[in-house]
């Protein structure tokens, strides 16, 4: 089937939405104020956190470090495989869909309200000495969490140095020079999708990509039709109609402000779009979806 015309729920995922109380009953423990959420041992599918086949709009940053089990979700629009030592960092308003998970899932999820830096989605396996060091820094922020009242000028640095530190593993990772063709396009396309992600609202053209990546329009479009058997187009496309879903769902707002948030000329102009790759006008999907 067609992802673009798949009609989903879509939910948004806030602090709001999670049952401390709930936690409380399990072997969860959290803290939770109103600039920052940790939850230790968190096993997302005993506390009802996430459900399969529901598209989420992560409303906060989230840094999450997994420490057993694995789980299959496609994360602004990549199809990712996590596993136990694995560490993800999520900006706000971030899409994710839950595709499988296993029963033993267990994870270490920090919800960040305040504004760090994290502008791009990071999934990726840490080396188990930089697992560790993670780990070290979340029992240091937990134990300065503890103290009342709470050290706010203390405590938000050392989260900023932790999602720093891991922005820092994740480059040298990704430094070593990519020589085999199939793996630098590769590299491409990801890169690429991650453009799109950060770029589709107000751009919906394949010469920007192209420059973004210091490549030809052609290259770009052959990349990507090698890398993904779709064409630029259909992944500018669905990202764009991902994010109207996403506020047709979940934002209160009227038709015309959602065409003006994603830059089309007018409300007409984005009704056409959105029937044109849904079949469904904005109006009847955000009918069809109450």
């Amino acid at each position: 089937m067609n992802p673009i015309k798949e009609r989903k729920p879509i939910k948004y995922l806030a602090v709001e939405n999670i049952s401390f109380d709930h936690l409380a009953c399990t072997n969860s423990r959290f803290f939770h104020n109103r600039h920052l959420s940790i939850i230790l041992n968190d096993k997302p599918l005993n506390t009802a956190s996430l459900q399969k086949e529901i598209i989420y709009h992560v409303a906060e940053a989230r840094l999450i470090l997994i420490l057993k089990g694995c789980v299959e979700v496609n994360l602004n629009l990549e199809d990712q495989y996590i596993e136990q030592g694995h560490v993800l960092l999520l900006p706000a308003d971030s899409i994710m869909e839950l595709k499988e998970c296993s029963d033993d899932l267990e994870v270490i999820a920090f919800i960040i309200r305040e504004k760090l830096l994290i502008d791009e989605s990071l999934v990726f396996p840490a080396s188990p000495k930089d697992f560790q060091q993670l780990l070290k820094m979340t029992y240091l922020i937990w134990d300065l969490t503890q103290h009342t009242p709470f050290r706010k000028d203390v405590v938000l640095p050392i989260v900023q140095a932790m999602v720093a530190n891991i922005q820092c593993i994740y480059k040298e990772m990704n430094a070593t020079t990519v020589t085999d063709t199939a793996t630098r396009q590769q590299q491409l396309f990801q890169n690429f999708k991650r453009l799109v992600q950060q770029y589709c609202e107000l751009h919906r053209n394949i010469p920007f990509y192209a420059e973004q990546l210091h490549i030809t329009p052609h290259y770009l479009s052959a990349v990507t039709k090698e890398a993904s058997g779709q064409s630029v187009m259909f992944w500018i496309n669905r990202a764009i109609i991902l994010r109207a879903k996403v506020l047709l769902n979940t934002k209160n707002m009227m038709i015309n402000e959602i065409a003006d948030r994603l830059n089309f000329t007018s409300p007409s102009a984005f009704h056409n779009f959105f029937k044109r790759i849904t079949g469904l006008t904005p109006k009847k999907y955000q009918m069809n979806m109450k």
